[in-house]
This record gives C-alpha cells, sequence and structure tokens, in this order.
C-alpha cells in the first residue's frame, strides 16, 4: 500500500513537472512565433489615408444644440469600430500567433495634418468598408509610408513615449457621452503647432480584446454589490481575512439575517455611478489598445515642448470618478523608433482595453467646427459614383473613381450627337480635355474641326496628328500673310438645295455677329436701322453675278460707281425698292453721311491686312462641306494675342456660322448617309451668338456635333445660356466661381452642394450625361492626363502643306481684291463736281455723259498748251441759286464725283458733248474743288434754265476730300472760254444740270 502510495505521489509530481514543462516550452514557443509574426504582419501592413469628408457632409448646426451635434457627429465612429470587432478570430492560429492589429495615426507632416490608417492586407477591404461604413463620403488612398522623423536632426531631438491607462481597465475613461464636447480638438491644436520640418504623430495600435474581458468587469461590479471589493477598486481587507471573517459571521448569525444585511446595504452615490460607468463600458465591443506620441525636430527643447503639449490634450479624457491616462517616456529611443516604425504589439502588452465608445472618442474624423487650423486637411468634393450601365463604346472621357474602384466613362456616338458641353475656371484641365479627346477622333479615323482662340491647343493637336491622317490635316491660320486662306462669309455653294434659304440665314447671322461684337446688350450701338441697311448690302452683293464678301459693304455704301450696276440683278422687290426708293429718300436727309460711317465705322477694326486678305477673297479657300464629308482635320488658329480680340471673335463667328450652313445644306441627302462631324469649340462665348440655340437644336439631325467650353456662366448671354441647359445632353463642371454656383448647382442637386463646386480640385469634374440616351444621376469623373508623344517637325511641315494647298500668295490675293473693288473699268462716267445734270428719264442710257464732254475739253487745252487754272470767284447773279455750303461734318463733294446715291434708279439726262478732236489724254487733270463757304460762278458762256434747288441729290459725305492742285501759277491768267453746248428744253418731268467749272 505504501508503495502504491508513493507510486502516485511520484506520478503526480512527474506530470506536474512535465506540465511545468511543457506550460514554459509553449509559452517560450508561442512568444518566439509571435515575435517573428509581428515582424511578417508588420511588412504585411499598407497604409491608407482617410482624406476627410468634405465641409458639405458636415452635420447642419442650424438652431440645434451645438453638444447635440457633437454627440451625432463622434457617434459615427462607433460604427466603424463595431465592424473592425468583427475581424476577430478564434481557434488555435488566434491563440498562437493573438489577433492582428491595426493602427489609426494622426500626423503632422510638412506643416500639414492628415489621418491614416496602417491595415493588414487580408483585412485591407474590411478595414475599408469599415471607415466608408462610418463615413461615406471619406475617400480612402493607398499611399506611401511618410516619414514624420526630421532628417536634419540627431536622435536627441526625437521624442516619444506611451499613454496608459492610470488605473485598471474595468473603469472607463471620460467620453463624448458624458463632456459633450470634442476632446480631440485638443490634440489637433497640438499637432498643429508643428511647423515645415516638424513630425508629430500619434498611433494608436488596436486589436479584439479577449472574449472574458467583459465578464472581468461584471464580476468587479458584482463584487462591488456584495461589498467584497470597493468601487475605487481595492479589496476591503485580503481574501483570507475576508473569508475568516465570513465563517465567524456564520457561527452567532442566522443565514438569513445575513442575506437581510446584504440585500438592504445600499452603495453610495460615488460608488453607484462607479458601478453604472463600468456596466456601460462592459455593453460595448472591447479592443486592446496601445497608443504611443512621437515628436521629432531640429532640437531637443521644441521637441519636449511639442510633446508636452500632446500629452497635455490627454488630460481631457480623465474621468474623476473613473479613468485617465498617464504617459510613460521611452527609456531606450532607438527601439522605441523601430517599435513605432514596424508598429510592434506585443501580445503580452494588453492591460489597456477600451470599448468603442471611448474609441470614438479619441479617434475619429472631425467636422469643420472642430477644425482648428487650416493645415487639417478635408477633400474639397465628394466623390460620387457613377453609371451603374456598361460603358463599352465611345470616347474616353474620363474615370469615375469611387472607394478606389475606378470605371472608364466613355460617351457614345449616339450621346454625343445631342453636344457636350465643358465649363469651369482656368486650371481645371478644359483644355486638355479637349486635346484629348481630339486625338481619340483622329485615331479612329473620325472628322473633326478644333477652332482655338488661344492656338496653344491646335498648335499641340497638330503635333499629335497620326501618320496615317497626315492628308486630312487642315490647318487655317490667318496670320500666315505670305499664303491668306480666303473664308467667304458671303459665299453660297452652288449645290445648296436651297440657296435662298442660305442668304437669308447668312445675314442673320451677319447681324448676330455685329451684334455681339458692338451691342450685345442691345442698347441701341447697332439697331435696326443698320441691320436694314447691312442686309439689303448684304443681298446686293450676294445677288450680283460676280458676288461679293463682309469687306465689300462699306464699298456698296461709299460708292455709287460700284453699286449702281449691281441693283438691277437683285431678285426680291423689296431689295430693288431699297436701293431705288428707299436709300436714295435716306441720302437727301442732313444726318445723311452721319448714317453712312456710322454703319461703315464698324468695319474699322477689320480692314487691316491680314482679315482683308481672308474675308475678301471672293471664293473660300476652305470647302467646309467637303471637310464635313470626308472626315477631314480643320484646326483653326485664332490666337486673339496676334490677330487682336475683335478679329479673332469675328474669324470664330465666320467658322461656326459656316459650319451650320453646310450642316445644313447635307438636307439633299438622306440622313443615315450623313457622316458625323465633331466641332471643338473652346472658349467659344467668344464666337456664340444669340442663335446658338438654332445650332444646338438643329445641327444633331445634320450630324454636327458640338463639343464647347469655357470659363464660366457669366460668359454669356440668358439665351445662349437657355439654349445650353436646354438642348445639352453631356454636362462637365469644373471648378466654378461663387456668381455661377447657384445656377450651375441646380442642375446636380441633390447629389452635389455648392461647396462641391467651388472647391473641386483641378483635373476632376462633376458629370452630368446620357448613357443610350437616357440622363444618369450626377457623378465626379477624373480628367487622365494627356501622353502622348509630340512631333515637331511633322507639325511644321503639315503647317506649310496647308499653305501651299489651301492658301493663295498675297500679291495675287491683293490684286483681285483691288481690281474687283476698282470701278474705274466698269463704273459709269464720273460727272464733275458742284453740278447738276438734267436728264430725260427715257432716254438716259443713250446719251453721252456730261463727263466726257469736259475730258474732251481739258485734252484740248492741254494739248494747246494752256494751263488750267481756277477761275476766280465772283458774286453769283442775282435771281440765280447758290449753291449750299459744307454742312459741318462732311467734306465738299469731289469734281469728278460719280453719280450721287440719291440719283440711283433715276434717268438723269446729260448735254451733249462736242466730238474730240484728238485722243483723249490716259490721265485726267486734276480738278480744284471751290472753297466750301464762298459761292461758285455760274458759267459764263451757258445759259441755261434757272435749276431747282439740288440740295438732295448730293451727298457731300458719300465724297471724298478732293486734293487740290499745288504751286499755282504766280501771274493771273485769263481763264480760257470754254466751247459752248446748246441747252436744250429738258421735259416736264425731268431736272437741269448745271456744270460749274473751275
Amino acid at each position: 500500500m505504501g508503495n502504491l502510495i508513493a507510486t502516485l505521489v511520484s506520478a503526480l509530481v512527474f506530470i506536474g513537472v512535465m506540465a511545468v514543462i511543457i506550460t514554459i516550452a509553449y509559452m517560450a514557443f508561442r512568444k518566439e512565433v509571435r515575435g517573428r509574426k509581428n515582424y511578417e504582419r508588420a511588412l504585411k501592413m499598407v497604409q491608407v489615408m482617410i482624406q476627410l469628408p468634405p465641409s458639405s457632409e458636415d452635420k447642419d448646426v442650424g438652431s440645434r444644440d451645438i453638444r447635440d451635434v457633437t454627440d451625432e457627429s463622434i457617434s459615427q465612429a462607433q460604427t466603424m469600430y463595431d465592424i473592425i470587432a468583427s475581424t476577430a478570430t478564434k481557434g488555435f492560429h488566434s491563440r498562437i500567433y493573438g489577433q492582428r492589429h491595426i493602427s489609426f495615426e494622426i500626423i503632422a507632416h510638412d506643416g500639414l495634418v492628415h489621418y491614416y490608417v496602417a491595415v493588414p492586407f487580408l483585412l485591407l477591404d474590411n478595414i475599408k468598408q469599415a471607415v466608408i461604413a462610418a463615413y461615406p463620403t471619406a475617400r480612402l488612398e493607398e499611399v506611401a509610408e511618410i516619414n514624420v522623423f526630421n532628417r536634419a536632426s540627431k536622435m536627441s531631438g526625437t521624442l516619444g513615449g506611451e499613454m496608459h491607462l492610470s488605473r485598471p481597465y474595468l473603469f472607463p475613461i471620460a467620453t463624448y457621452k458624458d463632456t459633450k464636447r470634442d476632446a480631440m480638438g485638443a490634440i489637433l491644436n497640438a499637432l498643429t503647432m508643428a511647423g515645415r520640418g516638424d513630425g508629430v504623430a500619434v498611433q494608436i495600435l488596436l486589436r479584439p480584446a479577449k472574449p472574458n474581458w467583459a465578464h472581468k468587469i461584471d464580476d468587479r461590479v458584482q463584487d462591488i454589490r456584495d461589498g467584497k471589493k470597493s468601487a475605487s477598486g481595492n479589496r476591503k481587507g485580503s481574501a483570507a481575512l475576508a473569508y475568516a471573517g465570513q465563517i465567524l459571521e456564520a457561527l452567532w448569525k442566522p443565514p438569513d439575517e445575513i442575506n437581510k444585511e446584504k440585500e438592504t446595504k445600499p452603495l453610495s452615490g460615488t460608488d453607484q455611478t462607479r458601478v453604472e460607468q463600468m456596466e456601460e463600458k462592459a455593453r460595448h465591443a472591447g479592443y486592446e489598445v496601445m497608443i504611443r506620441l512621437v515628436v521629432s525636430t531640429p532640437n531637443s527643447a521644441r521637441s519636449q515642448a511639442l510633446l508636452t503639449s500632446l500629452q497635455s490634450a490627454f488630460a481631457l479624457y480623465t474621468l474623476p470618478t473613473g479613468n485617465g491616462f498617464k504617459f510613460e517616456p521611452t527609456g531606450d529611443i532607438k527601439s522605441f523608433v523601430t517599435d513605432y516604425i514596424m508598429r510592434f504589439f506585443p501580445a503580452e502588452k494588453s492591460s489597456d482595453i477600451l470599448n468603442s465608445v471611448e474609441l470614438a472618442t479619441i479617434f475619429h474624423l472631425p467636422n469643420q467646427t472642430n477644425i482648428p487650423s487650416s493645415q487639417v486637411e478635408r477633400q474639397t468634393f465628394r466623390e460620387i459614383d457613377g453609371p451603374t450601365q456598361a460603358m463599352n463604346d465611345g470616347i474616353l472621357l474620363g474615370n469615375n473613381v469611387f472607394r478606389g474602384v475606378v470605371k472608364p466613362i466613355r460617351l457614345s456616338l449616339d450621346d454625343r450627337r445631342r453636344h457636350t458641353y465643358i465649363m469651369g475656371s482656368t486650371g481645371m484641365g478644359k483644355s486638355v480635355l479637349l486635346k484629348r479627346l481630339a486625338l481619340q477622333d483622329m485615331i479612329n479615323g473620325d472628322g473633326f474641326a478644333f477652332i482655338d482662340p488661344h492656338g496653344d491647343a491646335a498648335e499641340d493637336i497638330l503635333r499629335m496628328v497620326p501618320r496615317e491622317r497626315v492628308n486630312d490635316v487642315i490647318y487655317f491660320n490667318p496670320t500666315d500673310s505670305d499664303n491668306p486662306i480666303g473664308m467667304n462669309l458671303f459665299e453660297v455653294s452652288k449645290d445648296d438645295p436651297d440657296p435662298a434659304r442660305t442668304k437669308d440665314y447668312i445675314i442673320s447671322e451677319t447681324m448676330n455677329m455685329l451684334y455681339s461684337l458692338y451691342d450685345p446688350n442691345h442698347q441701341g450701338f447697332v439697331g435696326p436701322r443698320m441691320a436694314n441697311i447691312v442686309r439689303y448690302a448684304a443681298l446686293l452683293l450676294m445677288d450680283s453675278p460676280g458676288g461679293g464678301t463682309f469687306m465689300d459693304i462699306p464699298k456698296v455704301l461709299r460708292d455709287p460707281d460700284f453699286t449702281k450696276p449691281r441693283i438691277k440683278y437683285l431678285r426680291t422687290q423689296q431689295a430693288i425698292d431699297f436701293w431705288t426708293k428707299e436709300w436714295p429718300n435716306a441720302q437727301r436727309s442732313n444726318d445723311a453721311g452721319e448714317v453712312t460711317s456710322w454703319v461703315v465705322s464698324k468695319w474699322a477694326d477689320f480692314e487691316n491686312v491680314v482679315i482683308s486678305n481672308v474675308l475678301g477673297q471672293l471664293h473660300s479657300g476652305l470647302n467646309l462641306r467637303e471637310i464635313m464629308d470626308k472626315r477631314k482635320i480643320l484646326l483653326v488658329n485664332l490666337s486673339k494675342g496676334k490677330l487682336g480680340d475683335i478679329p479673332a471673335k469675328l474669324l470664330g463667328m465666320v467658322f461656326v456660322m459656316k459650319f451650320q450652313a453646310a450642316a445644313m445644306s447635307r438636307a439633299n441627302i438622306p440622313e443615315a448617309e450623313r457622316k458625323d462631324f465633331c466641332l471643338y469649340v473652346d472658349e467659344f462665348q467668344n464666337f456664340a451668338t444669340d442663335s446658338f440655340e438654332s445650332i444646338l437644336s438643329e445641327a444633331r439631325k445634320y450630324r454636327l456635333n458640338l463639343i464647347v467650353a469655357n470659363q464660366f456662366m457669366g460668359q454669356l448671354t440668358d439665351k445662349i445660356r437657355g439654349a445650353i441647359v436646354g438642348n445639352v445632353g453631356t454636362y462637365i463642371i469644373g471648378r466654378v466661381g461663387s456668381d455661377d454656383v447657384e445656377n450651375v448647382v441646380k442642375m446636380f442637386q441633390p447629389t452635389f452642394q455648392p461647396e462641391d463646386l467651388l472647391f473641386m480640385p483641378n483635373y476632376t469634374a462633376a458629370v452630368k450625361m446620357l448613357v443610350n440616351g437616357a440622363p444618369t444621376a450626377p457623378f465626379t469623373m477624373s480628367l487622365p492626363p494627356l501622353k502622348v508623344q509630340m512631333n515637331d517637325d511633322l507639325a511644321k511641315s503639315l503647317i506649310r502643306l496647308s499653305a501651299e494647298r489651301y492658301g493663295r500668295p498675297r500679291a495675287e490675293v491683293e490684286a483681285e481684291i483691288e481690281k474687283r473693288l476698282s470701278t474705274t473699268a466698269n463704273a459709269p462716267a464720273r460727272k464733275p463736281a458742284n453740278s447738276v445734270v438734267t436728264v430725260d428719264k427715257g432716254t438716259a442710257a443713250s446719251q453721252p455723259s456730261s463727263n466726257d464732254f469736259l475730258q474732251n475739253w481739258l485734252a484740248k487745252r492741254q494739248a494747246s498748251g494752256q494751263p488750267v487754272v481756277q477761275q476766280p470767284i465772283s458774286p453769283q447773279p442775282v435771281g440765280q441759286p447758290q449753291p449750299r455750303a459744307a454742312q459741318p461734318g462732311t467734306h465738299s463733294a469731289p469734281s469728278t464725283l460719280s453719280t450721287p446715291m440719291s440719283m440711283i434708279g433715276q434717268s438723269q439726262p446729260t448735254v451733249p458733248s462736242a466730238q474730240p478732236t484728238q485722243p483723249i489724254p490716259p490721265t485726267q487733270p486734276t480738278l480744284v474743288s471751290p472753297a466750301p463757304s464762298a459761292p461758285l460762278p455760274p458759267p459764263a458762256p451757258v445759259t441755261p434754265p434757272t435749276p431747282p434747288n439740288t440740295e438732295h441729290y448730293y451727298n457731300r459725305v458719300n465724297a471724298p476730300a478732293q486734293t487740290p492742285v499745288t504751286n499755282p501759277p504766280t501771274a493771273p491768267v485769263t481763264p480760257p472760254t470754254p466751247p459752248t453746248q446748246p441747252a436744250s428744253q429738258p421735259d416736264d418731268d425731268s431736272e437741269a444740270l448745271t456744270l460749274h467749272f473751275h
């Protein structure tokens, strides 16, 4: 028996020893394995930047109590921590390696404060989901590790330590529910004290606590209620004494009395509060926590000041009846820095446990009212998810990035026909987007025109042309004065199915252009009177067989000899009545010259060589209909810096108008056979007229697709703005100004708020578009950069090729314009100045002109060697009507003035001239006009009938000033007597012409 007992004791001792050995071996093995696992997990950590939601996502305070708003804002973080608790693992694996931990960090670096979360790679998606669930508009971006340590400082400038609970974790710290304020504001204040070159960080490591952590709190609460332990956390004496006391008490007291004393023993108010706080802590998910503070600056004194300020901020988390934090500085800074960088969280350091409410109080994303300075960066806009429909076809506009998922945004051809509007301030990426879309069109073999008011984008596109599209490129640069490419605004194609309609459209657009240039607000600087004059002048030019140009209108109004031969080609009675009745009657008024000058003055900005050589050519060098049908590439460089503002605007308007006219001319072919053509217009407000609405509404069926861009809505008239809102299918809106935001945000509400559009970053836009013909909800889109190889040599060759292929030599162009505008060859014979002619209306065409008579006489006098001099002025005979003096602001009519405008359309009999006896000299001598204030003498040998008042026949303004003869003879010479022509009695319905010779 004794041997058996000895054997059993020996076995038990052996088992006990082996158990101890195994336990020690297991603990050593687990420690070694966990150490290695910590390194592995550290290397597999992914650092994610949490970009704070924009201010538009903050809780609206309004008339609410700010404390209620704070509670609601911080409580969002509890959702995040509750989801993180679900990542806890169970089983043998977790017992060996421990739970995976994550790290929430607030880092001040280079003068800015950012929020980060470092996550094991396997938990990356779970943690992102947790953050997004709490903060739907927060943006998560995987970034490289941030080095908070100052490179220039030594280790002495780096300080740090750990924050630990001052009491057992059973007691809670002060939360936002207790204080009704955001204590994290103090931490942010301390972080914002760090300047450039300083690094300050708060690292909060956490992992799910062991399942029994809450049971320990419940046991402690029960002990307090039973009186075994005090609410302050201390036992009432030792355990042995407590049990001994209970045994002695049971010897003389009945059990019922003992139980009665326990039931009726109340807790003090303070103890009751502590118990309730402990019970509240146990109701939420718990986490083992380690908090590190790190400061690195060039000198230790500054580091100590920043560290003191940071650790002092944690004093706000102290709960008088509960727990708080105490700071433990590190004794080994090198080892501490390694632990911080690697985010080591040893398994044995598990004494500090905080629940989700306490963690939410320490680390959450603040709103604007709790952000102390602009150093704490927030998102300036929200990421909004894009369409769910698949986008496989069409040109790539950009990418929708939402919660790390990138979706390409494409615009199909059908949706593109509803036009695209791009708006945003300078630098948001409009020009880059336009160039990238144009590049895709070139690669896809599509045709387009690009109107560029700056010139840089057109030149860049020229450098990107694929070699297979070289023969399709046309480069229009009006500043190329050596080989100007013509663009006749008044040109109508012979193949036009409805030329009358096209002419009306051209005339209407011409007036819209003049209104846009000189009277955008319709204040009367242009007006209906000028519109009427320009309309019939344009009709006169377009109806004539030789045609005309926009630059010929001043010639029509100034020169009757140019105008009169073209009247017979007019095709409408209204136009004929205007030039034969209304215009001559208008010239009789005292303000006739002012009206003409008022109209002609609008062409002053275009009468430079560059513009006149482009718009003054009868035949356009470019066939826009052919460019559209053959899918050519037209690049229009209208650099305002080289052309001037108004000429550049005019040329841009001409191109827009001509493209619409070319598109409408497609009416003679089936819609299915019309090839799509895109018109890009940057800064289109410079080239848009009030009729732009018709382009947007009608161009689609002619397959002219518009992509227009400008900077802000204020640049557009109300009519154009309404056309944009009502007819455009795709809107791409970047950052806008305060003046536009109220109007623009209406198109994007309720998804976007004004703050989203005001602070939109560069190369990001809010988009509302059509997908398969149906509008989508607004979303955000990033604009990728343009990455393409530029070829300068190819661009130079294309410029040269376009000039030679579509331009004409400057000398040839100017000679053609000069010949067309000259009236010496085909104009009616000129009459001497200050003359009145009586012509039989029925025989005017067969009568010789008075100008021939005067030229014959002058030729005879020159052949005889007698000089032609000015006759001395003599008093006008009594009863003879005196010529009217020149009115102020007008010019005296020259002696070579042609038929007055008031006499166009009337028959004018002339005095038959004597037959010349010798050839007429090739040049006509210059005649001298008398002084405006002196009366002209009547011709001595001629006694015509008394003429009526002829003031209404003369428009002195239309005639150019006559150059006087210089160096008159020193000795007076008796003027020769000119040959006389028998005067014939005029008909009753005719008028007389009095010739005044000098």
